[in-house]
């Protein structure tokens, strides 16, 4: 890591914690989210092909059924043994998109979600919802899905829905805060970053939408705050919080607004001694809460690389 001013607001150096061996898909995300390498350098395109045969990814993609989805092919939207959750894990745990199950398993979602058109529903016979859909969404742009017909449509659907202006209504009431989704707001953020930066244009009324929201709301650092928004774990499946929110803004390159300053410094406060967070929750497919947890830390990072240095400008220069 460069003696950036960021580097200067962490306790420790956590560079050893997060690039073990045993978990290359993190090793791989952190090399190009953090340290900045080039998603082709050797290095990450190295982890990146470990992450096939290491790592939670792996295991995942070892319980592919043969046909390309796991647990019932009439049931993708079973949590948390459907397709869905799996091709949205894959996606949030650093499995390889050119791995050939990677694929065939986001191909194979997307033939089970064909039939409905619009946004994307959890279950046959419901309502498309948007949360589930940007999720979704933003799973199968990570594989390299971006520009499947049936995709480009649920985008669509989303960009429209509840009028084109707000946050998002949802069908999942324990979801709702404010009067919409958060959810469906920071998939929706963490979609667009999603894609190469030259292709984002087209979906910047998309992120604007969702991030004002947030940020309007003050991301709920003072008062009434959503369900777990303190609470990090990863991945987040059907969930989001704070620190996934701060993670979606960095990768936009969004400005260092006053609320997402003020956020990260709640999140500095829980880093301990080495500069590791831990996951307050378990998560589905994630490490056990109480304990450092990797994830939790690589997008800690990832925020504090982005707007540590606006932090620092903002307290006079002194980390």
């Amino acid at each position: 890591m460069s003696e950036a001013a960021w580097w200067r607001h962490l306790n420790g150096d956590p560079t050893r914690f997060l690039l073990a061996d045993d978990e290359p898909g993190l090793v791989w995300k952190t090399l190009v989210e953090v340290l900045g390498r080039p998603p082709d350098s050797p290095a990450v395109t190295r982890a990146r092909l470990q992450s096939r045969t290491a790592g939670v990814a792996a295991g995942l993609l070892a319980s592919q059924n043969p046909f390309g989805y796991w647990g019932s092919p009439h049931g993708y939207g079973a949590r948390w043994s459907g397709s869905a959750w799996h091709v949205i894990a894959l996606a949030a745990l650093g499995a390889d998109p050119e791995d050939p199950r990677a694929a065939r398993g986001a191909a194979t979602l997307l033939e089970m979600l064909h039939p409905r058109s619009g946004g994307f529903s959890a279950a046959h016979g419901r309502p498309p919802a948007a949360c589930f859909t940007a999720e979704t969404c933003a799973a199968l742009a990570i594989l390299g899905f971006a520009h499947h017909p049936r995709g480009r449509e649920a985008v669509a659907w989303l960009i429209e829905r509840d009028g084109g202006e707000g946050g998002w209504a949802c069908p999942e009431l324990r979801h709702h805060h404010g009067g919409a989704c958060p959810v469906a707001a920071v998939a929706a953020l963490r979609l667009v970053a999603a894609l190469p930066p030259a292709e984002r244009a087209s979906l910047a009324a998309l992120a604007r939408r969702a991030g004002r929201w947030l940020l309007d709301a003050g991301l709920w650092l003072d008062g009434d705050e959503p369900r777990g928004w303190r609470s990090f774990a990863h991945p987040c499946l059907a969930r989001t919080d704070l620190l996934d929110a701060l993670r979606a803004f960095a990768r936009l390159g969004w400005a260092p607004e006053p609320p997402i300053l003020t956020a990260l410094l709640a999140v500095l406060a829980r880093q301990d001694g080495g500069g590791r967070w831990s996951a307050q929750q378990r998560a589905p497919f994630g490490e056990p809460a109480g304990e450092p947890s990797r994830w939790v830390t690589l997008k800690a990072l990832v925020a504090v690389a982005a707007y540590g240095d606006s932090l620092a400008v903002g307290r006079g220069g002194q980390a």
